[in-house]
């Protein structure tokens, strides 16, 4: 996909908060808004489709609505009129939530965490669902394989729809959200990161109609009950539409008695809506936590600038190359090899793609320490590793590969997941990924006009002393000045929190119950984390 950067102003007005520091704060870069300024719209509908995966109890495959939740700055608050979009997309392994995870829609927990975090720094966040369902346990390996690109492929059309209606708010729709459609960026979470690393990619047919992984291996029943030969792509545009969401139009003969929505006459090949059609769907950048790019082909000189979060030894989605593995009813099912975050980032940096990102100029904490990371072969920047291993070696899919992701411990389906599932560590996570990402959409909104300054640091190292520790212990900065401290157990309760200033600060955890502390250090540099041990 071939971006170009339209050049509009992003007012980016500096605000001051107290809360934990003396210095101004920047908006966009840093929280100028709290959460009482800080407005939800649920259910907002942004585009509707036909799903093939329906399930027959539900009337079967019919058209769905596609529904998202915005977070924003007040406007009886913000004065700002023109204001950068983030669209976040949920996990969930393209099946709906309940089926095979507590996660899988836009309410999950990381991306509502997200969300606020964006809304207060001053962005509109848009928390958006997607079309869902595949053949995931199929022991037909085209039903299997082909349903699994079709879940992409469609969730993809239905991310350009997305954009497209974001962008039609501001244009035609009275800008209730007071956009800036020239600044629009996309994060997705596990499935999600396949969206994105695919909305940045895909820009011609030949990519997921040429690869013979992407083709029926064998004559038989198509995955739209149609006749299909060996050899034949699984994606036919004639039937479901290119990768813009336009094309393979749907023969609509009436309107859903219960939803409203347009019935498809299912006797007719097309199954596609067009929505939106003529609205740009170009993206500033994508970023991704996991996931992975369906095939490195895919990647071209001039795609969206790209930033990946991942573990090392994620087993669902490989992060150099390998076989997606999809766990269902406690057996794994491999589906399709696909190129990883380590591949998709190392191919954007050297086709120049996400030069606009400066990070080589970086030399913050985290961006140093995303460098030198052991794994990250040829220090590729705008790569941030998590290095977890399994607890067991022989259990592979026991390692913690979304580590930002939290849920509700009595749903039945938590065994299925294998995190602690510990709030207070995901915030942690969710703590590193914003500060590894939020200079690098800083430098991609410059490239639209804004007028954010990220400043170029060097790295800063945190000591806490003793550790582990049964009397105080003392936080050491080096190369910043301490302006707040936060220190939370390891649910996540508060248990200590100073507004200071200066390089030294003595935690007093001789009172406090043995255990481990999660500790969150302010400086005008950014946030650092540090785990604390009391015996």
């Amino acid at each position: 996909m071939k971006i170009t950067y339209p050049k509009s102003l992003i007012a980016a007005a500096a605000l001051a908060l107290t809360a934990f520091s003396a210095s101004a704060q920047q908006r966009y870069l840093d929280e100028v808004f709290t959460d009482a300024q800080v407005t939800v719209l649920p259910n907002v509908a942004y585009g509707y489709n036909f799903s093939q995966y329906v399930p027959a109890t539900m009337g079967g495959p019919m058209v769905v609505p596609m529904y998202a939740d915005i977070y924003m700055p007040d406007t009886a608050v913000d004065q700002v009129a023109s204001r950068p979009v983030v669209i976040i997309f949920h996990t969930g392994s393209f099946l709906p939530k309940g089926l095979a995870s507590p996660m899988g829609d836009r309410k999950d927990s990381a991306v509502v965490e997200m969300a606020k975090r964006f809304a207060r720094r001053g962005f509109v966040a848009v928390s958006a669902s997607y079309r869902l369902g595949w053949l995931a346990n199929s022991t037909n390996l085209d039903l299997r394989r082909g349903t699994n690109l079709m879940a992409v492929y469609n969730a993809v059309q239905d991310a350009k729809v997305c954009v497209r209606s974001v962008r039609a708010s501001k244009l035609a729709l009275g800008d209730p959200y007071r956009v800036d459609p020239s600044a629009i960026s996309l994060i997705g979470a596990g499935s999600g990161g396949y969206i994105t690393l695919a909305y940045a990619t895909i820009d011609n047919y030949a990519e997921v109609a040429s690869p013979s992984k992407f083709k029926y291996q064998a004559a038989g029943t198509g995955i739209f009950g149609n006749t299909v030969a060996a050899g034949a792509p699984y994606v036919d545009t004639a039937r479901v539409g290119d990768w813009n969401g336009y094309g393979g139009k749907a023969v609509i003969n009436g309107t859903h008695p219960v939803t409203g929505l347009p019935l498809v006459d299912q006797t007719q090949p097309g199954r596609n809506i067009e929505l939106y059609k003529g609205v740009p769907h170009n993206v500033n950048m994508v970023i991704n936590l996991g996931g992975a790019l369906g095939d490195s082909a895919w990647m071209a000189q001039g795609d969206a600038p790209i930033v990946s979060f991942h573990s090392r030894y994620d087993f669902f989605a490989p992060y150099y190359r390998g076989m997606v593995n999809v766990p269902i009813a406690g057996a794994f099912f491999p589906v399709v090899e696909v190129a990883g975050s380590h591949t998709a980032v190392k191919m954007a940096n050297s086709f120049g793609n996400n030069t606009v990102l400066a990070a080589s100029t970086m030399n913050d904490a985290y961006s140093v320490k995303a460098r030198t990371n052991p794994y990250n072969l040829g220090a590729q920047e705008n790569l941030y590793t998590f290095n977890m291993l399994p607890p067991n070696a022989t259990m592979p899919f026991k390692v913690n590969a979304n580590p930002w992701d939290w849920w509700d411990g009595n749903d039945p389906l938590s065994a299925n997941e294998t995190n602690p599932n510990i709030k207070a560590q995901s915030l942690l996570y969710i703590d590193t990924g914003m500060a590894f990402a939020m200079p690098r959409m800083a430098k991609a909104l410059n490239a639209v006009g804004s007028s954010i300054s990220v400043p170029e640091v060097e790295a800063v190292k945190m000591q806490l002393v003793p550790n582990p520790t049964t009397a105080n212990a003392l936080l050491r900065a080096f190369g910043a000045n301490v302006t707040a401290v936060e220190v939370m157990d390891i649910l996540g309760r508060p248990v200590f929190a100073a507004t200071v200033n200066g390089t030294e600060v003595e935690l007093p955890s001789a009172t406090w119950a043995p255990g481990a502390y999660f500790v969150r250090v302010h400086t005008e540099r950014g946030m650092h984390t540090a785990k604390l041990v009391r015996h």
